[in-house]
């Protein structure tokens, strides 16, 4: 089967074909054959070289540009034509095809059947009528039934020709060769002493003659504390929730244990209280101030101190015997 032919449509047909409406049909009714090359040009009106006009006998539409048509010749001619022309029936001369070697010929004791496939150069196909016919061959698409190559083995295992069917024993083939393939592998996997074991952080497995499961142990809040395990993970959960306020006055909470911070200005000669930018959940175990340095540089003899006594999970109080205010830092522990 070779491939459709491609057509130039002539202005006169093309015209024609558009200017179709309601009832009225376009009908391609004869084949002209030229033994003369030509330029297929659309202002042609005639066919260049023409020797024989032969009627078609049917045709049908293969898709939107591709139409399959029949023709006969029962005469003894000999011919050989190296382009054609198809007319409509009022005359008009539709499209043009021309080659420099002979796409078309005829044996003198022979009934020439002429069946071909053409490609328009325009989407027209559904204007078109080709009459009753009594032999058609288009070619098989997936929307038209028609003929179709059988794919050799070849041309099967290679898998790139989307032209020729394939058949119910080369399919089978096939598909034997493939499940063969992969019964080939799967037995060879099989015949290995294949076993997944853990290293490391990482325990069980075993071999592949069954599901296996691997799995890493978290660690406990007492090995965390202890600190002694070698085979288990610390996860966020043992550690967390993790909480902080990294400001002047400010605290980091982690794993049970607080840390807290800040500045706070001592009253003179007084008691001053200090509240915590965040309480310690439990309690606070202990509170340390800062010594101070006066505002001339010189050192103070009565720095503020911790009251010891005021320590709670929300503040101290510390005592000042000195007769200015100072500022003072302090760092907190507890839980």
């Amino acid at each position: 089967m070779m491939a459709a032919l491609a057509l130039q449509l002539t202005t006169a047909g093309l015209a024609a074909v558009r200017a179709a409406s309601g009832t009225s049909e376009t009908v391609i009714s004869q084949l002209g054959l030229s033994s003369a090359p030509f330029v297929s040009a659309p202002t042609l009106l005639a066919l260049p070289g023409e020797f024989k006009r032969l009627a078609i006998e049917g045709g049908t539409a293969a898709s939107q540009t591709v139409i399959h048509l029949t023709a006969y010749d029962e005469t003894s001619e000999v011919w050989n034509a190296t382009g054609f022309g198809l007319y409509l029936d009022d005359g008009t001369l539709f499209a043009t095809y021309s080659a420099q070697e002979t796409v078309l010929s005829k044996a003198g004791l022979a009934f020439a059947l002429l069946a071909f496939d053409i490609a328009l150069s325009a989407e027209v196909v559904d204007q078109i009528a080709f009459g009753a016919a009594t032999f058609v061959w288009p070619p098989a698409t997936q929307g038209t039934r028609g003929i179709a190559r059988i794919a050799t083995d070849e041309e099967a295992a290679a898998q790139e020709d989307a032209q020729t069917i394939i058949t119910p024993r080369t399919l089978g083939q096939r598909l034997g060769d493939l499940a063969n393939s992969i019964s080939q592998t799967l037995t060879s996997y099989a015949s290995r002493s294949l076993r997944v074991t853990g290293g490391g952080l990482v325990s069980g497995g075993g071999d592949l003659s069954q599901d296996r499961q691997l799995s890493v142990s978290e660690a406990s809040a007492a090995q965390v504390t202890e600190g002694t395990s070698s085979n288990t993970v610390v996860t966020p959960r043992r550690l967390g929730p993790i909480t902080m306020l990294l400001q002047q006055n400010g605290f980091i909470r982690f794993f049970g244990f607080q840390i807290a911070w800040g500045r706070f200005t001592a009253t003179p000669n007084a008691v001053t209280a200090v509240q915590f930018a965040e309480a310690f959940p439990t309690a606070c175990f202990s509170a340390v101030v800062s010594g101070v340095v006066n505002s001339n540089g010189g050192s103070q003899d009565n720095p503020p101190a911790t009251i010891a006594s005021t320590i709670t999970a929300s503040g101290f109080s510390v005592f000042s015997a000195d007769d200015e205010y100072d500022v003072t830092c302090y760092i907190a522990v507890g839980h």
